[in-house]
């Protein structure tokens, strides 16, 4: 006998005959113990099994070794090796080892294993891994759900709570369902029908809303990692929103699941497909795409493959299918020949790896929706005519009023650009630079590849809106060229501009808005170095360079900011040339640089500005302007007139705008999928390297989760065959696990992505089954499970909880109270939007691009992507249509997926990000400020206004309790701004939308500070 055989025999003498227990199951019971202490080592992964024992299949787990010696032993617990190393106390012999850091297993664990074995060791599978089914559960007329949940609550003793307030659960459900709250008039309807069944026939309601169709096509975004842009460096846009289109109608339509899987899968498989069945494959095109130079486009193409078999794998079978890239899965039945069989129905997709436009397969489709979005951007367009208009109107008077004054101040001398005259003058890699007595700068001493100059300068101008540079040819360069380099060029990659002060190291830098020059290089013929735009972003593979022109010849580039730049008494301009091109030996050899404080045509153009043309003309009173001199006047004082110019950039923005909705009323280029005629062989990647091939495999599945359908072609059609088939017994259960997560804010179970033996259990198996068979029974209708759902006494219950079911249910496992968790940050946008009535309820169409601060993309993107958010009624669309860079999400998302990977778990937060959007972000402010608009408007008394406030944002009237909190706020509110209007004037001015009349400023203010503290309110931002 072993020595510890002795020592379980001892150990068990006392325990309770197996038969005084429920039968031990191996799935249920055993495997979680194995997967969690053993299967690391002696599991699947046959490159890390220790002692070549496998515990996870009965027939090895129970073979003797070659000393006679079984780890199970069937009945016998005091021959089973397994029992002895588990027990020991020996650190050679103990099992987990203590170099494995695993604790040693608990004695109810040791207990299970012991009464397991001495019941047979009866084996099982993994409880995912068995086909669902419908347990015999007596329903009696009860939601079956109900029905579960409570027999569940009665075995702890519990009850459920009782259900919610009406408005709650009217709000509760329209989140849900819609991811919108009610609207007045819905909340008013509702709470006004007593009829029994008011309740079912508001979710039938809410589910024929065609926002029902844009909240799910949120959660399918994430889970298929759609965005707008392609990622990585070049982040390259691309015009996939016709699927994200089609999503939100299948939703709408209701279309079975099973066929809204098959078609993204292989809609172009099918036969005669419909423009609709190959835009839909585009499900399996919205990975990233990786178009940076000097990456082997194979490599990216492999990277895309493998990708559709992760998506394939969280999406809808909840197993971590990438754990078997590199080898078998560790703790799965799943190997990694067999990824690589599923990685064979994705390999011969007609693609090359390229990004960008080069992406192809394509398909190209006119979208029914972007008529509209063309439409509303033209109404835009006008509106900002007519307001420009009026602007340049009310601007004629003071431009008369001042327009003597300034052509009697002119005078002969006067001059628009003024020489900057150097303070400092140093270099990053030692170039000596010399100011010279006509202001000019020469290069002297060391000429290395690269170098950045840097010109540190007082200025008599104590207002600068551009700089002129002027490379000037000289006798010390290169044949007497532009440069000291071999060949006499110059490349300058960028130019910045900073202000200090005086004797601190503190930089601010000046936004350079655009650049022009009298001669620009051609980049396809010069290495993409030419444009003088490119010294605008930051990226030293282009710059600007005068290579085919005259190089014994003076050449200009003019630079205007993006606002003028004052300067402070203390203050210096400090200007950085920037020579860092990839082919070097270019650098500038002399040069000239001048400043000037005029706007208009003397930083748009080289030609003399409009009070240089004055001053030359000799003309010194206004009477005896010339017509046409009268009229560049007034359009040079309009390019320095704050009011309009405000209104003329919005114009602007308008404008390219409607350019851009015109764009998308074209012939789009979707990405899809799409068989090459020959296809490729595919290999196991060795140790999961791209281009290092193994063993050639064919198409195939998993066959530890379901059978290959027969009759099915090994094709992707097939294989989304294979998918919902019901002899799977995975799909099912993952999907109606993530739509109970939908209104639950958890799945039964808690890890949606992994169903794996490392995932947790579900919380209510049984119940788990019901839903999975139901949904196949139905023939796969979403609605008809949220039907479910939602009309469960368990989905109505309250969510508040007493401190005894709080310590011990915390987290609401046994669902015994609603569930409560924090909107996610595009509800709250959307919820903004729809209570202060901006919202725009269309559907479908171009992407729109809602407030966000100024500069993210620029900072990130070394100035070559700028973010002009959305005018006119655009701005107001659902976030659902954001325009989305993958490289980095709208940023008033502070909780969502980043859509890099395929993401099927809520993020949620509580952090003072949350806070800060909802206090700070535009979209929150505005809409505040419109809601204390609406307020003012809704009558005299405060009382009502504040109560009105309440039900347009929480869904209810005031407390008794919280009306003298707020009118103490309002109180506080309005006399600050009757005091201080400029601030009254601040709120006021956030979003797009007309000001009140100034005496009404600080009352609509107040307001607003109150809608925006209700706006942040607990109840306001969470599920209830």
């Amino acid at each position: 006998m072993k020595p510890w055989a002795f020592f379980i025999a001892l150990l068990f003498a006392n325990a309770l005959p197996s038969g005084a227990a429920e039968p031990v199951q191996f799935g249920r019971d055993v495997l979680p113990i194995l997967s969690d202490n053993c299967l690391s080592c002696h599991g699947p992964d046959e490159s890390t099994r220790k002692a070549g024992l496998r515990l996870d299949v009965r027939e090895e787990a129970t073979r003797p070794n070659k000393d006679g010696i079984s780890a199970i032993v069937p009945n016998r617990p005091e021959a089973s090796e397994l029992l002895g190393r588990i027990v020991s106390k020996d650190p050679e012999e103990v099992m987990p080892t203590p170099k494995s850091h695993k604790p040693p297993l608990k004695p109810n664990q040791v207990e299970l294993l012991r009464r397991w074995i001495a019941e047979g060791a009866p084996w099982g599978r993994h409880w995912a891994f068995e086909p669902p089914r419908k347990s015999a559960l007596p329903f009696e007329g009860q939601n079956p759900i109900d029905a579960y949940v409570r027999e569940a609550l009665s075995k702890e003793g519990l009850a459920a709570s009782p259900q919610a307030e009406k408005h709650t659960l009217l709000r509760r459900v329209s989140f849900d369902l819609t991811g919108l709250p009610p609207t007045s008039q819905e909340l008013n309807a509702f709470l006004s029908d007593f009829a029994p069944n008011a309740w079912e026939r508001a979710v039938q309601r809410l589910l024929a809303s065609p926002h029902f169709g844009e909240r799910m096509a949120f959660w399918w975004l994430d889970v298929a990692r759609y965005a707008d842009t392609d990622g990585f460096q070049s982040d390259s846009t691309r015009s996939n929103w016709p699927w994200r289109d089609w999503v939100t109608d299948s939703f709408n339509a209701n279309t079975p699941f099973d066929k809204f899987t098959i078609e993204q899968f292989a809609g172009d498989l099918l036969p005669n497909p419909t423009p609709e069945q190959k835009i839909a494959t585009c499900f399996h095109r919205n990975h990233m795409a990786n178009g940076e130079g000097g990456r082997d486009p194979e490599e990216s193409r492999v990277d895309y493959v493998i990708d559709r078999v992760n998506t394939t794998g969280t999406a809808l079978l909840g197993l971590t299918l990438g754990c078997t890239q590199c080898h078998n899965h560790k703790f799965d039945p799943i190997t990694q020949a067999e990824y690589y069989s599923l990685t064979a129905f994705f390999n011969s997709i007609a693609e090359t790896g390229a990004a960008g436009s080069a992406a192809a397969p394509f398909y190209e489709i006119r979208s029914v929706h972007a008529g509209a979005a063309l439409l509303s951007a033209n109404a835009t367009v006008s509106e900002w005519k007519q307001s420009e208009a009026e602007a340049r109107l009310s601007a004629r008077k003071p431009f008369e009023e001042g327009l003597p004054a300034l052509v009697e101040a002119l005078d002969s001398h006067f001059q628009e650009w003024r020489p900057i005259v150097a303070s400092a003058l140093t270099s990053t890699e030692g170039t000596v630079l010399l100011q010279k007595s006509d202001h000019s700068i020469q290069a002297t001493g060391p000429n290395p590849r690269q170098d950045e100059y840097k010109i540190l300068a007082s200025t008599l101008l104590k207002r600068i809106t551009g700089l002129k540079l002027e490379v000037l040819p000289h006798s010390g360069n290169t044949k007497g060229g532009l440069s000291r380099g071999a060949s006499g060029e110059f490349i300058l990659t960028d130019l910045k501009v900073q202000v200090r002060q005086s004797g601190k190291a503190e930089v601010r830098d000046i936004a350079v808005k655009t650049a022009i020059a009298d001669f620009s290089a051609d980049k396809k013929a010069n290495g993409g170095y030419g444009d003088i735009k490119d010294t605008l972003d930051d990226d030293p593979r282009n710059g600007w360079t005068t290579k085919g022109a005259p190089q014994d010849v003076i050449h200009t580039a003019v630079f205007s900011f993006a606002e003028p730049l004052m300067l402070e008494s203390d203050e210096e301009i400090v200007v950085e040339l920037r020579q860092r091109s990839t082919l070097g030996d270019t650098n500038i050899g002399r040069f000239r640089l001048f400043a000037t404080d005029q706007a208009g045509e003397t930083i748009r153009s080289l030609k003399p500005g409009t009070l240089q043309t004055l001053a030359a003309s000799g003309i010194r009173s206004a009477s005896g302007l010339p017509e046409l001199l009268r009229k560049q006047l007034f359009e040079h004082y309009l390019e320095d007139h704050a009011p309009y110019l405000k209104v003329k950039a919005l114009l602007a923005r308008a404008n390219e705008q409607a350019v851009e909705a015109k764009a998308a009323t074209g012939p789009l280029k979707v990405m899809v999928l799409e068989e090459q005629k020959e296809p490729r062989d595919t290999f196991v990647l060795v140790r999961g390297v791209w281009d290092k091939h193994g063993d050639k495999v064919q198409p195939g599945v998993p066959l530890s989760i379901a059978p290959w359908p027969e009759q099915e072609p090994r094709n992707r059609l097939g294989l989304a065959h294979w998918i919902v088939s019901r002899k799977n017994p995975l799909t099912a259960r993952v999907v109606v696990n993530q739509l109970w997560q939908l209104l639950f804010g958890n799945g039964l179970v808690r890890t949606p992505e992994d169903f794996g033996l490392q995932g947790e259990r579900p919380s209510h198996h049984e119940l788990l089954d019901w839903l999975a068979v139901e949904f196949m029974e139905s023939g796969w209708d979403t609605k008809h499970i949220l039907t479910l759902i939602a009309n469960s006494e368990t989905y109505r219950q309250s969510s508040a909880v007493s401190a005894e079911l709080l310590s011990r249910d915390p987290t609401n496992r046994l669902l015994a109270r609603g569930s409560r968790f924090r909107l996610p940050s595009w509800m709250l946008r959307d919820a903004a939007l729809q209570a202060s009535g901006l919202l725009n309820t269309s559907t479908g169409g171009p992407p729109t691009r809602p407030y966000q601060p100024a500069g993210v993309w620029e900072e990130l993107f070394m100035g070559r992507f700028k973010y002009e958010p959305s005018l006119g009624s655009a701005q107001y669309r659902r976030t659902l249509y954001t325009f989305w860079r993958r490289s980095i999400a709208p940023t008033f998302l502070f909780d969502t997926a980043q859509r890099r990977v395929c993401e099927v778990r809520s993020n949620r937060t509580n952090t003072p990000l949350q806070a800060l959007t909802l206090l700070n972000d535009e979209t929150s402010r505005e809409a505040s400020r419109v809601l204390g608009v609406r307020a003012v408007m809704a009558g005299a008394d405060a009382d009502l206004r504040l109560n009105w406030l309440s039900e347009a944002i929480l869904g209810r009237p005031l407390k008794s309790d919280e009306t003298p909190l707020l009118q103490r706020s309002l109180k506080s509110a309005l006399a600050h701004y009757k005091d201080h209007p400029a601030d009254a004037l601040k709120v006021l001015q956030a979003g797009q939308s007309v000001l009140p009349n100034a005496p009404q400023q600080p009352e609509v203010a107040a307001y607003a500070l109150v809608a925006s503290l209700l706006f942040n309110l607990d109840e306001a931002m969470t599920h209830e």
